[in-house]
C-alpha cells in the first residue's frame, strides 16, 4: 500500500457469463460474473470499508445513492421512493416517474474519470496511485464449461464481482443527481429513476423542466462515457393513468409503461402491488413443487424451503404489509401449501399446529416482527434514508401511563397514503408495551419483540384480532 501498486499477480479474474434472458446467441443477454483471487478480496475489503467510512463521514456521497454502502439497500430505496409517491399523491399531486437503465454501465467508467472524480474527493497517494494499479493492466478471462479463452486487457470499466469495484462505481455515478433540481432521483448503484410532482394545473411547466433536465442528463452521460439502454427507459404516471406525454431523450422517444419491474418489486400506476404477489406466488410454487418431488426427508424441505422460498415471499416486508387483503391471504396460501405437503398424513391438522410442528412461523407473524424492527431502525436512524424519519412524540392532553414515546399518527386523507407503512406502524407502534418501545438498544428491541409475540394476548392487541374469533390466523394476516 505504501508503494502505491498492486500485485500484478491478482489482477487476473476469470469470467462466468450468466444469462439473464432474451436470445441466448447475443453476448448481450449474459451478464458476467467475474471470479477474482480470495487473497485479493480480503485486501480489497480493508480499504474499502476505510474508504466507504471516509465517504459517507465527508458526505462525499449522495444521499440518493443506496447502493453498496452501510446501511443502504434495495429496501431502503424502495421505502425512500415509496415514501415520496405517496406523499405526494396525498397532496393531490400528479406523479410522474422516469426510469432509467445504463448500457453496462460497470463495464463502460473511463479510468481517467474515475482517477478525477477520486481527486475532487480528497483522495491523495499513496491510496490514489494505488486504487489506479488496481484497476490498470488488468486481464480477464473467459470461462465456459471447461473451456478458456484467451487472455484479454480490460482498458476501461470497474472489476464486476470485486469487493472495490461497486464502491468506485458509487463515486463515478454521483454527480448524475446533480441533473436533476426539479426532480428528486433515487439510486441504487447504476438504477435511477426520478420522481416528479405536480398540481394538475401546473403540467405544462412540470414537462418543460422534465426536458431540461432529460438533455442536462444526456450531456452527462455523454461526458462520463456512458450510454443509455433507451428500450428499457420509460415513464409511467401515478395519479393519471391515461396522461400522454412526449418525452425524450437523445432524439428517441421514452415509452410510456403500464408496469414496472424495479430492483425486484413489480407494480403499477394503481400501487396495489397485485403483479408481486402474482410473480411471488408463482415462482415460489413452483420451487415447492420441486423440493417436494425431490427431497423427502422434512428437515431438509424445511431448510430448503427457508433458504429459497420463503425469501422471495418476504422481500420488502414493509411493501407487503399495504397488500390488499386477498394478496395477503395469496402469500400465505403458499406456506399453508407447502406445510401441507410435506406433512402428508398429518396434513389434516390446523395451519398453526402444522406451523409449530415444522418449527415455522406463520408468514404474518414474522412480517410484523420484521416491519417492527424495521420501523425501529428507521426512527432510530440506524437505516439511511435521504429524509431520515424522525418518530414526533404524539401530544396528549390527559395523563396515560403508556404515553411515552408514542409516535404521532398521521391523519390522511388518501387510501394510498393511509395504507402506506409508517402510519399502519405507527398505529401498531403505540400499541406496544412502554417497555419495549423504550428498548435503548437494536438488540435490546428485538428480544423484547420476540418474546411479546410468543404472548397470543399480545398478538391479539397488536392486530385488533377478537380473541374469540376461531380465524385469528387468517385475520391476523389482513391486519400486518
Amino acid at each position: 500500500m505504501d508503494t502505491g501498486t498492486y500485485p500484478s499477480e491478482w489482477k487476473t479474474s476469470f469470467i462466468i457469463p450468466h444469462y439473464k434472458s432474451g436470445d441466448r446467441a447475443n453476448v448481450r443477454n449474459y451478464r458476467p460474473i467475474n471470479i477474482t483471487p480470495v487473497i485479493s478480496r480480503i485486501m480489497e475489503k480493508v480499504v474499502k470499508d476505510q474508504l466507504s467510512d471516509y465517504l459517507i463521514r465527508e458526505d462525499l456521497v449522495t444521499r440518493s445513492q443506496h447502493g453498496f454502502l452501510k446501511n443502504r439497500s434495495c429496501v431502503t430505496c424502495h421505502f425512500d421512493f415509496f415514501n415520496c409517491i405517496t406523499s405526494n399523491r396525498e397532496a393531490r399531486k400528479l406523479v410522474v416517474v422516469l426510469y432509467f437503465d445504463i448500457s453496462r454501465a460497470f463495464d463502460m467508467v473511463s479510468h481517467s474519470i474515475l482517477f478525477e472524480k477520486l481527486y475532487s474527493c480528497g483522495i491523495r497517494n499513496p491510496l490514489l496511485n494505488w486504487l489506479k494499479s488496481f484497476l490498470s493492466n488488468r486481464v480477464q478471462i473467459t470461462k465456459v464449461g471447461s473451456v478458456l479463452s484467451h487472455p484479454r486487457q480490460i482498458s476501461s470499466g470497474v472489476v464486476q464481482g470485486s469487493v472495490l469495484g461497486p464502491l468506485l462505481f458509487t463515486v463515478y455515478i454521483n454527480s448524475i443527481c446533480k441533473c436533476f433540481t426539479s426532480g428528486k432521483p433515487f439510486l441504487y448503484a447504476d438504477d435511477l429513476k426520478v420522481v416528479y410532482s405536480c398540481y394538475t394545473h401546473e403540467l405544462s411547466d412540470m414537462v418543460d423542466k422534465i426536458h431540461l433536465e432529460l438533455s442536462s442528463l444526456a450531456t452527462w452521460c455523454a461526458e462520463s462515457c456512458l450510454n443509455f439502454n433507451i428500450d428499457k427507459c420509460g415513464w409511467i404516471c401515478i395519479g393519471n393513468s391515461k396522461l400522454d406525454l412526449n418525452l425524450e431523450i437523445n432524439g428517441r422517444k421514452l415509452a410510456k409503461l403500464n408496469s414496472v419491474v424495479d430492483l425486484g418489486i413489480r407494480y403499477s400506476s394503481n400501487l396495489t402491488f397485485a403483479e408481486q404477489t402474482d410473480y411471488a406466488r408463482r415462482k415460489t410454487r413452483r420451487l415447492i413443487g420441486c423440493i417436494t418431488r425431490n427431497f423427502f426427508c422434512c428437515e431438509t424441505r424445511v431448510l430448503l424451503y427457508k433458504v429459497c422460498v420463503r425469501p422471495i415471499l418476504e422481500y420488502c416486508p414493509f411493501i407487503l404489509s399495504g397488500l390488499r387483503q386477498n394478496d395477503k391471504l395469496k402469500l400465505e396460501g403458499v406456506q399453508r401449501q407447502f406445510t401441507s405437503r410435506t406433512l402428508g398424513l398429518e396434513s389434516s391438522l390446523e395451519y398453526h399446529e402444522r406451523c409449530v410442528r415444522l418449527r415455522l412461523e406463520p408468514l404474518w407473524k414474522r412480517r410484523l416482527k420484521l416491519n417492527l424492527i424495521f420501523y425501529y431502525k428507521l426512527t432510530n436512524l440506524l437505516l439511511h434514508s435521504s429524509e431520515p424519519i424522525t418518530k414526533p412524540t404524539a401530544v396528549v392532553s390527559y395523563n396515560l401511563r403508556n404515553h411515552h414515546n408514542l409516535a404521532a399518527i398521521e391523519h390522511c386523507q388518501t387510501y394510498v397514503r393511509y395504507n402506506f407503512f409508517l402510519n399502519k406502524f405507527s398505529v401498531i407502534w403505540n400499541r406496544l408495551p412502554a417497555n419495549v418501545r423504550d428498548a435503548n438498544t437494536l438488540p435490546v428491541f428485538i428480544s423484547s419483540v420476540t418474546r411479546l409475540l410468543k404472548d397470543d394476548n399480545a398478538l391479539i392487541r397488536l392486530t385488533l384480532t377478537p380473541s374469540f374469533s376461531p380465524y385469528i390466523d387468517i385475520l391476523s394476516c389482513l391486519n400486518v
